[in-house]
């Protein structure tokens, strides 16, 4: 196994005073050497401050947290900074922090790339996430003698081996089957902040996409406002509303949690929404189950980065609203 050791430093973590203010934004930076950034996804200098979203699971609270993961490379782009910057950093947030100032100066991180597999969606590359706070524990003088003899500077450490406590607590955390989600909002405004939709997509795939309509519906049907649930088990799906098939994107505003029979007759053109956000059966359904939502406003997502796109809703209204009718498929 390849672990990836970060010891916090004091101005990452926005230099908090005696007083406990923090003067900016808290961060870890990851080196620029080639062992270290194989460790985490590629990104590239072609595209200014290019990002990624990491899920971590932080072995503290087993939930998956999203973080962004930021190259800072104005330095590519002709930038006039006195000192113009070439580096990554993954951002912290209150999610990853339980609320609090959780990492500390000298601190250390330990992470280790996983594969998790998701009902109904495949595979996903997940972070496990350990912080090591008690500067006196063996395992933190284990962790930080890997750091010390490592051959970059920094703070930064790669061990290939077994560390048996991060793998206890792993087993455990996974023995409960898939982890809740939990997604900051710093981290939504980071990712609308984006001006290009194309790069907004590229963050994006079949499991954060689920993750991300899941937390904005809060693990309920957009329209009965119900789940029927058991452990990592959900009778829940991230319905794309203009449909994947037709070049619709793993975009959250693409998405809408739906049972799998609405999801179904949702694909199906059954029914569609107006403008309003209203359910709108298609006059030709005659099903008692259906027509029982008709006019009924959907479930809003309190935060606006979840809300439907307006243009995917009017699509799915002129295109998919009454398919079932003729012979095409989606």
């Amino acid at each position: 196994m390849l672990y990836y050791l970060k010891k916090c430093g004091f101005q990452e973590l926005g230099s908090v005073g005696i007083d406990g203010v923090v003067h900016r934004g808290r961060y870890m930076l990851t080196s620029m050497n080639n062992n270290v950034q194989s460790f985490f996804p590629p990104l590239t200098t072609a595209e200014l401050n290019d990002s990624a979203l990491l899920p971590i699971i932080p072995l503290y609270s087993g939930k998956k947290v999203y973080c962004n993961y930021v190259y800072h490379n104005d330095k590519f782009h002709g930038s006039r900074a006195k000192h113009p910057r070439n580096e990554h950093r993954i951002y912290l947030n209150n999610e990853l922090e339980d609320n609090k100032l959780l990492f500390g100066t000298n601190d250390i991180v330990v992470m280790r790339q996983d594969e998790i597999n998701e009902e109904n969606i495949g595979t996903q590359t997940v972070y496990f996430m350990d912080l090591i706070k008690d500067h006196d524990s063996k395992l933190y003088h284990f962790c930080d003698q890997i750091i010390d003899e490592y051959p970059i500077t920094g703070g930064y450490g790669i061990y290939e081996g077994v560390i048996s406590e991060f793998e206890t607590q792993v087993a455990r955390i996974m023995s409960h089957g898939e982890p809740p989600v939990a997604i900051d909002t710093s981290v939504t405004r980071r990712v609308a902040a984006e001006e290009d939709t194309d790069s907004v997509a590229d963050l994006f795939n079949a499991n954060s996409f689920r993750d991300f309509v899941m937390v904005g519906y809060e693990n309920k049907c957009a329209i009965t406002g119900k789940v029927i649930s058991y452990g990592n088990y959900s009778n829940l799906e991230a319905a794309h509303i203009k449909p994947k098939s037709h070049g619709g994107l793993f975009i959250p505003d693409n998405g809408i949690a739906l049972n799998r029979d609405l999801h179904w007759a949702f694909d199906k053109g059954f029914f569609t929404l107006n403008d309003s956000l209203e359910v709108q059966v298609h006059p030709k359904v005659s099903s008692d189950y259906l027509q029982s939502f008709n006019g009924q406003s959907i479930r809003i997502p309190s935060n606006s980065f979840f809300v439907p796109n307006f243009n995917n809703i009017e699509y799915h209204r002129r295109i998919v609203f009454g398919l079932f009718l003729t012979s095409g498929r989606l």
